[in-house]
């Protein structure tokens, strides 16, 4: 009898706790259980990788939480910058026809207590379809077929152009009509000239792997400074406050001209795809005009979005006769802006165009 009254002792001990925790109603129920691992909230985010979405429209901006997980609070970012509180119905994220495209990485952050989660996510912001030009040639004029043609300008009557290769690399200004340097310097044979920019009295020009630029004097040519920068310099130019950098990427980069420091980037996009390869530019009227590296083309860029507003074909330039074994690719972009004139060359070529541009006929004027 002693055994048996001992035995049910032991039982009730052991199952009166789960059974008043039973009865109090401290189990979850089918409720949301509680959090103790900042990464057991969220479950997924979208859009996520690989979505694109167009200048001028909504994206809705969503997450789920894992199964039985309850919040206090979540918070929608914007590459660092808080935008908005947000809940598992989504936030409507617009997006105007001014706003910048390329990759838009956001972040939603939930808060639990003293716990949070945090998960990223991205998707593409895509520009309208850019019109498309041709070309007329207006005039011909003579160019070194010996200038490797990395940045080109105008200023006050003549032509200034840095030319490439190591050990060929050099700051000149040309004679327009004679296509020959009247001033001239060479780079040191370890570097390799790239973009060229005037701004404020001097000329900026970038080398391409050797990390470094250099300041002159316009009038002597004369070095003034030199700047360091991250990454390779490709094309350079500048809209009277600030010079814009090209490095071989999607990526335009805005300095600061006296510490040259990165000020915001701009991501070139199409209507279907990030532009890579953006070359030698120029600023043409509140315009980025930019070769593409190894194309034929010149594209127009909105400099404050990175949208591609118009794409020029400029095929056809050359004719057989002028193409040499060391004829390279189409680069160098250079604007008068008193005459409205536009010049174009490219690496090693042996003439230099005055153009004009004009959209070409759709296919319903066609019609």
């Amino acid at each position: 009898m002693n055994i048996r009254k001992n035995i049910l002792l032991c039982f009730v001990a052991l199952t009166l706790p789960c059974l008043l925790s039973f009865c109090s109603g401290n189990s979850n129920n089918g409720n949301h259980s509680t959090v103790t691992d900042p990464n057991d909230m969220i479950a997924s985010v979208s859009p996520v990788y690989g979505k694109t979405t167009t200048q001028g429209t909504t994206q809705t901006i969503r997450f789920t939480l894992k199964d039985e997980v309850e919040i206090d609070s979540a918070v929608l970012s914007i590459d660092s910058r808080r935008i908005a509180r947000i809940d598992t119905s989504g936030y409507k994220y617009k997006i105007g026809k001014n706003h910048p495209t390329g990759r838009l990485v956001y972040k939603i952050t939930t808060y639990k207590d003293t716990l949070s989660d945090s998960r990223s996510g991205e998707f593409m912001v895509m520009a309208p379809p850019p019109v498309l030009y041709g070309h007329t040639v207006v005039k011909v004029y003579p160019h070194d077929a010996n200038a490797y043609t990395q940045g080109l300008l105008w200023h006050d009557g003549h032509l200034y152009e840095s030319t490439g290769l190591e050990g060929q690399s050099s700051l000149r200004k040309v004679d327009l009509q004679r296509g020959t340097s009247i001033q001239k310097i060479d780079l040191d044979e370890h570097f390799f000239g790239e973009g060229l920019a005037l701004l404020n009295g001097k000329l900026y020009q970038l080398t391409w792997q050797n990390n470094k630029g250099f300041v002159y004097d316009l009038k002597t040519f004369e070095k003034l400074d030199e700047f360091d920068y991250n990454g390779e310099g490709w094309g350079l130019t500048s809209d009277g406050r600030h010079l814009y950098m090209s490095d071989g990427s999607e990526n335009i980069y805005v300095l600061d001209p006296e510490t040259f420091k990165r000020l915001r980037t701009i991501q070139v996009c199409t209507d279907n795809s990030l532009i890579n390869y953006v070359n030698e530019m120029e600023w043409i009227e509140g315009e980025i005009w930019a070769n593409v590296y190894t194309t034929n083309t010149i594209i127009r860029i909105d400099p404050q979005t990175g949208a591609v507003t118009g794409v020029i074909d400029m095929s056809g330039l050359l004719q057989e006769s002028d193409i040499t074994p060391t004829t390279d690719v189409l680069n160098g972009i250079a604007y008068d802006e008193k005459t409205k004139r536009i010049f174009v060359t490219g690496k090693n070529w042996n003439k230099l165009f005055e153009i004009k541009v004009h959209p070409q006929p759709t296919t319903e004027s066609q019609d």
